[in-house]
């Protein structure tokens, strides 16, 4: 999100024209469906937020609200875990100061969130290079090594016991207080939990911040984003852990930057859904559209509308329904949501 961007911008066109065509298949069977459920909301409503899903529940840290003081920077420090057993929120240790566009990853007993923007003495947007460490059990966040370069509107996923980082942004020079301080990179880098250590791989395909990714087995995927000062991005990469290469995948149907992303559907053939997000382009807006592919067939097709479009969301993979969680109703700081939606396909849908 760019906090300077006017606030109020009117929603982004008319709802784009559901792509059918082409999603039943050749047997004649229906095209898949989706099925929208609101669930209890957060006790907190934050935005710029990149959950985790650890221990079977969802799990969201920190985060920026239009609800929240000005005094405080607008910043959560609140730690919020949904149980979908339950249907209930509760709070767990707080953070030891509050931030936002920080990567919250579950890798073993332990959750860990790295980078993100912090207040300091110059500004509320400090890109910060900490990683925090929440240990099953514990009532304090325990700090670790630092990250090679601060960083923030990044990426993340596990993959074979590891945390992985791609793109983002980090400050160009000596200034770190605002967010035009910052500029899109393309760093790639894996941490070693055991070890505390980072180490740098060979760069992402693209500067870029506000994408999404996700590991699907040995092959993890970036998707969308946008540069600085530029228009969303279409582009779509995967990445080999054989061969450690990022390869080009067929486009989105639409750009799309400030979303999130998740697998729907069994764990025979899930499909890669996007949700969410905004766009700066003809009057700016939030991007209501959710547009999914198989993992295995390269045609992005737009399957249905959010029943609240959001940016700076999070969206979440659970037991094959995907959770879009907080956002923001509005561009800018503006209309803070605390909304939790569930998705699923119906019963009777099949893939595209």
């Amino acid at each position: 999100m760019k906090p300077q961007r006017a606030q109020g911008l009117r929603v982004f066109g008319s709802a784009l024209t559901l792509i059918l065509s082409g999603l039943a298949q050749a047997s004649g069977t229906a095209a898949p469906t989706l099925r929208w459920e609101t669930l209890a909301p957060m006790p907190i409503g934050v935005q710029e937020i990149y959950p985790a899903v650890h221990g079977g529940r969802l799990v969201v840290a920190g985060g920026l609200s239009s609800e929240l003081p000005a005094a405080q920077g607008h910043l959560s420090d609140a730690l919020q875990v949904y149980d979908p057993a339950s249907g209930r929120w509760s709070l767990g240790p707080r953070l030891p100061e509050g931030r936002h566009h920080a990567q919250l990853l579950s890798l073993g007993q332990s959750l860990y969130l790295i980078g993100g923007f912090v207040r300091c003495a110059g500004g509320d947007w400090c890109a910060s290079r900490e990683v925090l460490r929440l240990d099953d059990g514990s009532t304090r966040w325990q700090r670790l090594g630092a990250l090679p370069q601060a960083l923030t509107e990044s990426t993340a996923f596990v993959q074979q016991g590891q945390i992985y980082l791609v793109s983002g942004r980090s400050p160009r020079g000596e200034a770190n207080a605002q967010w035009g301080d910052h500029g899109d990179v393309a760093w790639h880098w894996v941490y070693d939990a055991k070890a505390d250590r980072w180490r740098a791989l060979a760069d992402g395909p693209e500067l870029k911040s506000s994408a999404a990714a996700l590991a699907a087995g040995d092959q993890a995927w970036l998707i969308g984003g946008r540069q600085y000062n530029g228009a969303n991005l279409r582009s779509v990469h995967r990445l080999d852990a054989a061969s450690g290469r990022w390869q080009a995948e067929a486009p989105l149907a639409f750009a799309q930057a400030a979303h999130g992303v998740g697998l729907l559907g069994g764990a025979d053939q899930p499909l890669i859904c996007s949700v969410g997000g905004e766009t700066a382009e003809n009057g700016g807006g939030m991007l209501g559209q959710v547009q999914c592919r198989a993992l295995d067939q390269g045609r992005w097709q737009v399957m249905g509308e959010m029943p609240e479009p959001r940016h700076g969301l999070g969206v979440l993979s659970l037991n094959g329904q995907l959770y879009a969680i907080g956002g923001a109703r509005q561009p800018g700081l503006t209309q803070t949501s605390p909304r939790l939606d569930r998705l699923s396909l119906s019963p009777s849908s099949t893939r595209p």
